[in-house]
């Protein structure tokens, strides 16, 4: 029974006063009572609404009897927009609160519903949907530029224009003054279109421009107009609320004639430009022609499928661990292995993860991949009561909430914690040593250990080392690969060993991948060797 609701005899002063609508109705649906607010909003009196159904007043039946199940179900129904009907047939769009109200012995007797006239911010919410200019700099919008596009019938350009960081200096000047920078950045690009052949200047959502040249210029007119506009964007002092800021900007170019002759579809050169200036960023260009040997939507196409394919893996239980033994550096004996993220296809194909982890992080599938992981390794090292394993967590593991705190709850509650070793990328960020400070002083109390992965790759930052609590630093395969005939390895390796050793810090060499090498790292002051000399990574440990 939900016996905190309000009472009848509780509301009466409140309805007759409130300025927004209410009413209440009976289970039967009949309206019992109304207040003046709500009686001015639908133009009735009073009498015409007693004892008449709500649901003559209602312009949507679609969401009543959703609203009508929450109310029983938990006591009330909010925030849902729906649309009632006037006295003259014109329509309101309110939203409502719907509240039950109870007896004596904690039954719905009936039910009090608050509504707002929302029909003032609908008809702006579709103004502005089907407005063609922008409200900020009053250039035509994107709407506009599409239904613009469509009517051509001559050879034309996109010029996609993005300015770089604008949301640093959104935060760092405040939205007065990036508002102005908007609208100072407009003007300059209407000044510089004004000198072109038939040009156009339209604001897209943010921080982006288009420029329509409907033109058909020669190859070399545009590229020079397009190096000149970029020379000029990105020297120029823009002046904003008494600010001078200095801005850098990316722009994708696109032309009618870059279409293939079986793209009917106009729209698609827009869509080319902004691939292009997508991989202009990727490559730290100031601009890019789009041009159909880049294969931008075949990369497309190729994300969204291993969107599919990675949902899939985690729905149907495809994502292993598989295990990689690492030896003692002087018996060569097996004490530890880490544990290496596959995807195991229907058809037994194994797929590494350089083929999907980045995809991962961006589709937010990351985190579910490692709780998998945690999970499994957790579940194997039941079986195997001497042997250590480590798994890799990214910085992004130990910043998120959730995901950190589901890893210290594993474990809390597990009596094998002091052979769990955690290994974090050296190049992920990990100078924010508070966060990660934190999380290893958390783990270390259960006797869990922490790794330093792929150690001496990037810039390779020893002082952070001195500041975290680790207890291996594990050095780059890209750095033993060839050290048995590569000075330089040979050089890094014997400092990071030295570095490590006067710390109290273990070290373990990666990618030990042939006799020769295992050869010289014998005689190094190692802990520990990795690689598929001493064995390939395996769906089990042990085999």
């Amino acid at each position: 029974m939900h016996q905190n609701g309000l009472r009848s005899s509780q509301i009466h002063e409140i309805l007759e006063h409130s300025p927004d609508g209410m009413f209440t109705i009976g289970m039967d649906m009949s309206i019992q009572y109304v207040n003046p607010a709500f009686c001015k909003l639908l133009h009735y009196s009073p009498d015409e609404l007693y004892g008449t159904s709500i649901t003559d007043h209602l312009g949507d039946m679609s969401i009543l009897a959703n609203c009508m199940t929450a109310v029983q179900t938990s006591g009330h129904c909010k925030d849902q927009e729906t649309i009632f009907k006037r006295k003259d047939g014109s329509i309101v769009h309110i939203s409502k609160n719907v509240q039950a109200l109870y007896d004596e012995n904690g039954d719905i007797h009936s039910i009090l519903v608050s509504i707002r006239d929302m029909t003032a911010l609908h008809k702006l919410n579709k103004e502005l949907l089907e407005s063609k200019s922008d409200v900020l700099t009053n250039l035509p919008n994107r709407r506009k530029l599409l239904s613009d596009i469509d009517t051509l019938n001559s050879p034309f350009n996109i010029v996609v224009i993005n300015i770089d960081s604008f949301k640093e200096v959104n935060t760092f000047y405040g939205h007065k003054v990036a508002d102005q920078l908007l609208i100072t950045f407009a003007e300059e690009l209407v000044r510089y279109a004004k000198m072109m052949k038939n040009a156009t200047v339209y604001k897209l959502p943010v921080d982006e421009y288009v420029i329509l040249i409907q033109s058909s210029c020669k190859n070399e007119e545009i590229s020079t107009c397009i190096t000149d506009l970029s020379d000029t964007l990105n020297k120029k002092i823009f002046t904003a609320a008494d600010q001078e800021i200095s801005l850098n900007v990316t722009i994708g170019i696109s032309g009618s004639n870059a279409i293939t002759a079986g793209i009917v579809d106009k729209k698609e050169i827009l869509i080319n430009a902004d691939m292009a200036l997508k991989l202009a960023k990727k490559r730290r260009k100031n601009y890019l022609y789009y041009n159909e040997s880049f294969n931008i939507k075949e990369d497309y196409e190729n994300n969204l499928l291993w969107i599919k394919r990675l949902r899939d893996a985690l729905a149907n239980d495809r994502v292993v661990p598989f295990y990689q033994p690492i030896v003692n550096a002087k018996t060569l004996k097996i004490e530890k292995y880490e544990a290496l993220v596959r995807i195991v296809e229907e058809d037994g194909t194994v797929i590494p993860p350089i083929q999907f982890l980045e995809i991962s992080k961006k589709v937010r599938l990351y985190h579910q991949i490692t709780r998998v992981m945690i999970d499994k390794v957790f579940e194997e090292m039941l079986h195997h009561r001497t042997l250590q394993c480590s798994i890799n967590l990214s910085i992004e593991d130990i910043q998120d909430t959730h995901m950190n705190a589901y890893i210290l709850d594993k474990i809390k509650h597990c009596d094998y914690s002091d052979r769990i070793i955690f290994e974090i990328l050296e190049s992920e960020g990990i100078e924010n040593y508070e966060t990660i400070n934190e999380f290893i002083t958390e783990i270390k109390k259960y006797g869990a250990k922490i790794a330093i992965d792929d150690f001496g790759a990037g810039y390779s930052n020893f002082v952070y080392i001195t500041k975290l609590d680790i207890d291996y630093i594990k050095i780059d395969g890209s750095i033993i690969r060839n050290i048995d005939t590569d000075v330089t390895s040979q050089i890094i390796t014997k400092t990071i060993i030295d570095f490590a050793s006067q710390l109290n810090i273990e070290t373990v060499a990666e990618f030990v991948h042939s006799q020769s090498v295992h050869n010289y790292l014998q005689d190094l002051s190692l802990s520990h060797l990795q690689g598929y000399y001493f064995g390939e990574p395996a769906p089990t440990i042990g085999h």
